[in-house]
């Protein structure tokens, strides 16, 4: 069982087959307490809740009691483990920033473009085509008024039979195109204010001109 387990339908369907047997006929193994919750407290709140429910909770790595140093012990090492999980994410965070600041992007590649592994700059944004082409047309024509509105870019987009459709009735949601139309990312740079990066030049190709965009 990991630490996700703690979401439902899963752990609800763990619960019902618990509550069909004898209070503490069944046990529930994990293989370290690491991978029981994400913090202390959604331990605490699932471990009462498999107690409840008749569960015996075991672990090859560690031994659970219900006498008052074997619950401050397996406290201990939740909070330890709670703590190596924040502190790698603030690793993996801090490297995404640091790489972002250098002018690559780190996140899920946008519509238009796909990551490929370089030899020079490691993975990096190039143009997935023929989407990319599709784009870059609708940003020129919008620029050059061809297109009047959002609206209008969105039909073209669905007249577009390689362009990749988010409704089952081949449309697409007007947010997409507005989407497309607010990223600066096709224009070759990056930004995200949300880590106090300010728009610089990134390394990938771009789609349009910083001109037109």
């Amino acid at each position: 069982m990991s630490g996700k387990f703690e979401r439902r339908p899963a752990m609800d369907r763990m619960l019902a087959f618990l509550r069909l047997h004898p209070k503490g006929s069944v046990v529930v193994i994990i293989d370290d307490i690491s991978r029981f919750a994400r913090d202390v407290q959604a331990h605490i709140s699932l471990r009462q809740t498999l107690s409840d429910a008749g569960g015996i909770l075991e672990s090859p790595s560690i031994e659970f009691g219900e006498d008052s140093d074997s619950r401050l012990v397996e406290h201990m090492l939740a909070s330890v483990a709670q703590h190596q999980r924040e502190k790698n994410a603030e690793q993996t965070s801090n490297r995404m920033k640091g790489r972002m600041m250098n002018g690559y992007s780190v996140f899920s590649a946008p519509i238009g473009y796909k990551y490929k592994k370089t030899g020079s700059h490691g993975k990096l944004l190039t143009r997935d085509e023929p989407v990319a082409s599709i784009i870059q047309e609708a940003l020129e024509g919008y620029a050059s008024r061809r297109f009047g509105s959002q609206v209008e870019i969105k039909r073209f987009f669905e007249d577009q039979p390689e362009f990749p459709k988010d409704m089952p009735n081949g449309q697409i949601r007007q947010q997409k195109v507005s989407d497309i139309l607010n990223r600066v990312i096709y224009a070759g740079y990056i930004e995200h204010e949300r880590w106090d990066i300010s728009r610089r030049k990134g390394y990938h190709e771009p789609i349009i001109s910083l001109e037109t965009y």
